[in-house]
């Protein structure tokens, strides 16, 4: 239950690269990015206006089929976006220190820059242009919850502002081990996105996922995976190895016999 998770956070992430004020200064579940010490300061390690994104909690609805542990359920992703007053240009023009050309470094620079921002970030992942982004929606069936929140801290001669996206949304789950990872699905269309992505990061952490996923169990073995169910419920349901078979090679059933008397006889197939 968290290849979704990363599919998703690698998807966002690429798809914000480039197409905001911050860059290509997007970040995936840095720690410390934008955190708060023990006297409630907020304090930032990076050196540069920046987009943090994580995948927060996560609770899967009440009504569990069996003990199936492939759902993602409902799921927080978190976009933040920060900015200190040390972060700072020259203006070429002027030679004046500013957040942007011909906007002095001052807080409601800050403010202005973080706004800007997130209306971007609102913008990427809207565009139906960016493939990246179309990855990221169509991993997700629907969001429940969109929140806005704002933080700042003056450490100082440190002035910082952060703001905060949430979003509470349903995730599709996870695909199912063994079972063979169809071309036209979000998963697929990810991994083979991050395959030609060029980037060596990219690529090995599409082929860790590739290993986890696809195959070609049989239906049964696959459908004991999806739901957790132990072999005696596994058999109640008629699928499986039959009792005894220690060794679990039963083969799939493709045709069988009936004979019922009074009725007649037959062949059923699968």
């Amino acid at each position: 239950m968290s290849l979704a998770r990363i599919a998703l956070r690698l998807a966002v992430v690429e798809a914000l690269k480039g197409r905001t004020l911050v860059g290509a200064h997007v970040l995936d579940s840095q720690i410390g990015a934008l955190e708060a010490d023990g006297d409630g300061n907020v304090r930032t390690d990076q050196e540069q206006p920046f987009i943090a994104v994580y995948t927060d909690a996560a609770t899967v609805s009440s009504d569990i089929e069996l003990r199936s542990l492939g759902g993602n359920g409902t799921t927080e992703l978190v976009i933040e976006a920060g900015i200190t007053v040390a972060m700072t240009i020259r203006d070429p023009e002027t030679k004046d220190l500013v957040v942007h050309q011909g906007i002095p470094a001052a807080d409601d620079a800050l403010e202005f820059h973080l706004d800007m921002v997130m209306r971007q970030v609102a913008d990427v992942l809207s565009d139906p242009d960016n493939e990246w982004a179309e990855i990221a929606r169509s991993l997700t069936y629907r969001y429940r919850k969109v929140e806005r929140l704002r933080t700042s801290s003056d450490q100082g001669s440190v002035r910082l502002a952060g703001h905060q996206l949430r979003i509470t949304l349903d995730l599709i789950d996870d695909p199912i081990t063994g079972a063979a990872l169809e071309a036209a699905t979000p998963m697929a269309r990810l991994l083979d996105r991050l395959d030609e992505s060029g980037s060596s990061v990219l690529v090995a952490k599409a082929a860790l996922m590739r290993a986890q996923v696809g195959g070609t169990d049989p239906d049964w073995k696959i459908l004991q995976r999806r739901h957790g169910m132990t072999a005696g419920e596994l058999r109640a349901l008629g699928r499986g190895p039959v009792e005894g078979d220690t060794e679990r090679k039963t083969p799939e059933f493709t045709t069988g016999a009936f004979d019922i008397e009074g009725t007649g006889s037959g062949e059923v197939t699968k």
